[in-house]
């Protein structure tokens, strides 16, 4: 029940957030004053002592919005009348000095969740006797249940069962100077500048407002003083270096953001609390930026390293910058220079680019857009509408022309360039199979600044084409279909390439299931035993090896090119095959196309029996249009995800030249740069000491935010809640991606480490999901993800598998919990939690 700062428990969750990261950072060797902390079964034994929990229970039940006010000065009464038992007060003042002054301060249990702050909202208290400790312990337990700790909770629909409170007794530090540090700027949103504010004597002059601090900024990527104000007397540079490094690797130790309270005596620093920080305005950050499409597809999911932002943002600035001026759109002077830009270890591509470029064709609506790729909406209605009028009419013809000449060259070319892609990808995965690479320095960079520029560009050009013209057809085919329909519509679409894969594993597991032999075999054998016996031609292994030599190139996180391809780790698709010869028939997936497609020609069967021949060819022709486009976007991705798998070997086939050359001083040390380094080091712009600096700060970067999630959209109009985003807090709702109403188990899983927990008929409750995920599918009831829009991984997959889906449902995973009964609809979008 007494913790001491200097020494870890393992019963962490006892002690609150608060106690938690004192004891972590102590451990880590930050200079964090000592004491104790009493867990919250101390916090339960004085309840139970005195013999009031049932009290505060039965006040907790009647709370809510009207009465706050008046509960909280009931429950507080209560504990005026608490004491702590004799014997538990004895065994706390044995571990205290009583020559020394202490600071005694409330660690709530529900302190510092995810998303939400309680930051000077419970009580701290200062300067505190040891004689004075059982008072001010009591008075730590009555903040919990103060008016504002209250009314806090009850806003955000934080559950206020189980309320507990730890409380840390620390040693007071005699501060000639006391300060917080945020290790981003909150309010420009810059993530490479902290925030140092400073003011004479203790902390809580701060926190109240009593002091003007003085503010220092620090940029601890590039390790030096931004704009160091003469003004400033507390702090020296060299104070702001030293500290500022101290604070960064507090960020690094954990891994976000911090909100770190200090103390200064004697020029010495102490680490007084850290929390995360969990509110970032971005005043500082230009334009509107989101991770729409790219989370979907992995590169964004969570943070990224240079080396893969890199590829994208290469491709990104050239591939959306030729399609709006090739389109003309927009002109090349009215283009920013960033396109693409990585906040917060995570990759964001301009959307106010975007949308101003699309605003220029007849038909635009915002709304849809935002729906289309599940980006926050901060406006009421549709927000911006292009309609025709005299004034744009010049300029829209201009565009269509552009728009019609690079559908009919795509139209044309679009097998060639596929043809093409692969040519040269079979030419390079020969050369490397064959260990034939005579100068790796020469194929990289061939590869990653001329061969992927081709291929990734063929690939980008079909989403944007498909991103201006899909939302045309489906305002035109909203005319005569439902919403309803207009998903079903998208779905059964033949030969999906990534589909391919699973469709062949699936008829492998039917042929398995059908021999005893075989079946035995792969039911009782190690996934390493039959990797091992791959090369046999006995229970199908032949066939399991040529689903391997096929598909290969495919990985569980496809847009991450430093995760291993399934050449690489064989045993995962060895694994998937295994599962799916424990399914029966009713799960094929080949059954829910069929499903899928019959529903599509009823809905076209009807279209004809109601509309004209002439109306009817024209849907009919808009429908498959769209359908090829769909398909063609697919096609070219899968090319895409070739190539990243050639880029990936080549890659490490450079990193170990460099290793070896004692460039780098591991191989995977090259993830940390960016191409553009490399390049440059090759044409000798940069040396072997320019890259290890690199990789140096690099890794700092990326690891300051590997515990991190940042929002998915940023700028300055973000830092401004909409009425919708507000309305979302206290519903569940998102996107319908595919039709039907489900009811069945939440299994939120929070990634793919964790995909094995999935049972049969459960609703998956997840992030987002990539191809790696796809073999779950069969077993699924539903599915809801928190990121994507209608043609994401997810919602593609689902319209396939038959089942419903809902995406970009906000916040799903904290709304949800794991096992609860949810029925979810997945026309609207609407989920109902059953108990």
């Amino acid at each position: 029940m007494i913790v001491k700062i200097d020494k870890l428990e393992k019963q962490e969750d006892k002690i609150g957030n608060k106690g938690k990261f004192l004891i972590q950072m102590k451990k880590e060797g930050f200079n964090v004053p000592g004491g104790i902390i009493l867990d919250s079964d101390f916090f339960d034994k004085v309840i139970k002592d005195n013999k009031v929990e049932k009290d505060i229970s039965n006040l907790l039940n009647k709370v809510n919005k009207d009465n706050i006010s008046k509960i909280s000065k009931e429950i507080i009464s209560i504990f005026d009348k608490v004491s702590i038992k004799k014997e538990l007060l004895s065994d706390i003042k044995n571990e205290l000095n009583t020559k020394k002054k202490y600071a005694v301060r409330s660690s709530g249990t529900k302190e510092d969740l995810e998303n939400y702050s309680f930051a000077g909202q419970y009580e701290t208290f200062l300067n505190v006797k040891v004689e004075d400790i059982e008072k001010n312990i009591i008075n730590c337990y009555k903040s919990m249940y103060t008016e504002v700790i209250l009314s806090y909770l009850v806003n955000n629909s934080i559950s206020l069962d189980n309320l507990k409170m730890s409380v840390v007794i620390q040693e007071m530090v005699n501060s000639d100077y006391s300060g917080i540090c945020f290790t981003i700027n909150p309010t420009t949103g810059n993530d490479k500048e902290m925030l140092i504010e400073v003011s004479e004597g203790l902390g809580e002059n701060i926190v109240s407002g009593k002091t003007h601090p003085e503010q220092y900024f620090y940029n601890w990527y590039d390790e030096k003083i931004v704009d160091f104000s003469k003004k400033n007397k507390i702090l020296t540079e060299k104070q702001v270096e030293e500290f500022g490094k101290v604070f960064s690797n507090i960020q690094l130790f954990f891994g976000y953001p911090c909100d770190i309270e200090f103390a200064i005596e004697k020029n010495k620093l102490y680490i007084l609390q850290a929390r995360k920080i969990t509110k970032i305005k971005y005043n500082g950050i230009k334009d509107i930026w989101t991770t729409a499409d790219f989370k979907d597809g992995g590169v964004s999911a969570s943070v990224c390293t240079p080396y893969m932002w890199s590829l994208y943002e290469y491709i990104w600035e050239h591939s959306l910058r030729t399609f709006i001026i090739e389109s003309k759109l927009l002109k090349d002077e009215e283009m920013p220079k960033k396109l693409g830009e990585m906040f917060y270890g995570r990759c964001y591509w301009n959307l106010s680019v975007v949308k101003n470029a699309l605003s220029k064709v007849i038909g635009y609506k915002e709304r849809d857009f935002d729906n289309e790729y599940g980006i926050n909406i901060t406006y009421e209605g549709d927000g911006e509408v292009t309609k025709a009028n005299i004034k744009t009419l010049i300029k829209i013809l201009k565009i269509a022309l552009a728009q019609k000449k690079i559908l009919k060259t795509r139209r044309e070319n679009a097998d060639n360039y596929k043809n093409d892609l692969l040519e040269k990808y079979y030419l390079y995965k020969k050369i490397y199979d064959e260990g034939k690479i005579e100068d790796i320095e020469y194929v990289w960079r061939k590869l990653t600044h001329d061969i992927y520029l081709q291929s990734e560009t063929t690939y980008f050009f079909q989403i944007f084409i498909n991103t201006v013209h899909q939302s045309l057809y489906k305002d035109s085919l909203l005319k005569y279909v439902s919403e309803s329909d207009y998903l079903s519509l998208l779905g059964s679409i033949d030969n999906i390439s990534h589909l391919l894969p699973f469709y062949d594993m699936w008829d492998l597991s039917r042929e398995i299931r059908k021999d005893k032999k075989s079946l035995d075999y792969w039911m009782n054998t190690s996934t390493k035993n039959i990797e091992k016996d791959l090369n046999k031609n006995d229970y199908f292994k032949d066939k399991a090896k040529q689903i391997i030599d096929t598909y290969g190139y495919h990985s569980d996180k496809e847009l991450d090119i430093t995760y291993p391809c399934y050449y690489e780790e064989k045993e995962v698709l060895i694994d998937t095959i295994k599962d799916m010869v424990n399914l029966d028939d009713k799960f094929s997936p080949l059954e829910d196309k069929k499903a899928g497609t019959s529903k599509y020609e009823a809905i076209l069967k009807e279209l004809k029996k109601n509309t004209s021949n002439k109306k009817y060819n024209k849907i009919d022709k808009k429908v498959k249009t769209m359908r090829n486009m769909l398909w063609w976007r697919e096609e070219f991705r899968d090319v895409s995800t070739r190539f990243y798998y050639i880029l990936r070997i080549y890659t490490l086939e450079y990193a170990k030249k460099l290793h070896k050359d004692k460039v780098l001083d591991k191989v995977e040390d090259v993830w940390f740069l960016k191409v553009g380094d490399l390049w440059e080091y090759l044409d000798k712009k940069k040396d072997e000491k320019d890259l290890r600096e690199i990789i140096t700060k690099n890794k700092k970067y990326y690891n300051s935010y590997r515990n991190y999630i940042s929002e998915n959209e940023i700028g300055s109009i973000f830092s401004i809640e909409s009425k919708e985003r507000k309305k979302e807090e206290t519903s569940i709702k998102g996107l319908g991606a595919n039709n039907g109403v489900v009811t069945g188990t939440a299994r939120v899983i929070k990634d793919f480490t964790e995909i094995n927990r999935l049972k049969k008929d459960d609703i998956l409750i997840t992030k987002f999901t990539d191809t790696g995920w796809t073999s779950k599918f069969a077993i699924l009831s539903g599915i809801v993800t928190e990121y994507g829009g209608i043609l994401c991984h997810a919602a593609i997959v689902s319209r396939e598998y038959g089942i419903p889906a809902i995406v970009c449902c906000r916040d799903a995973m904290k709304k949800i919990k794991d096992g609860q009964k949810i029925t979810i609809n997945g026309t609207t979008g609407e989920v109902i939690i059953e108990e």
